[in-house]
């Protein structure tokens, strides 16, 4: 029997990593860098996952939204301008909480790999 390859939980692991970065570290340039290269990484692994049975619920959806946060960050670096990052990290929270209620993948990273994540979300929710 052949192993899923997990690119779509590999997707949405780069996305966290964005999410993470904007939420704890000073925004500079350099940092856009790294966020757009986690982005192209969330691109690239959730089109691969479009070619697999995914049991998980993602859809071109996911990827027309990671291309989206992509889009936004290459704009801010070609313009050397830090002001689409506030959008971006919202944007973030806000997906992960839309799918966290039905979406296994999301629910394992903020339990094991993105706890931070979680936190925020109870934080926001005084869950």
């Amino acid at each position: 029997m052949a192993k899923r390859s997990d690119k779509g939980l590999q997707s949405h692991d780069h996305g966290l990593r964005v999410w993470e970065k904007l939420h704890h570290e000073y925004w500079h340039e350099e940092l856009m860098e790294e966020i757009k290269a986690e982005l192209e990484e969330a691109v690239a692994k959730m089109e691969a996952h479009m070619d697999e049975e995914c049991v998980c619920g993602d859809s071109r959806l996911d990827v027309a939204f990671y291309r989206e946060m992509l889009s936004l960050v290459q704009t801010g670096l070609h313009e050397h301008n830090f002001r689409v990052l506030p959008f971006v990290e919202e944007s973030l929270r806000r997906y992960v909480e839309a799918k966290l209620s039905d979406h296994k993948c999301l629910r394992h990273l903020l339990k094991t790999r993105h706890r931070w994540g979680r936190d925020v979300l109870n934080q926001t929710h005084g869950c």
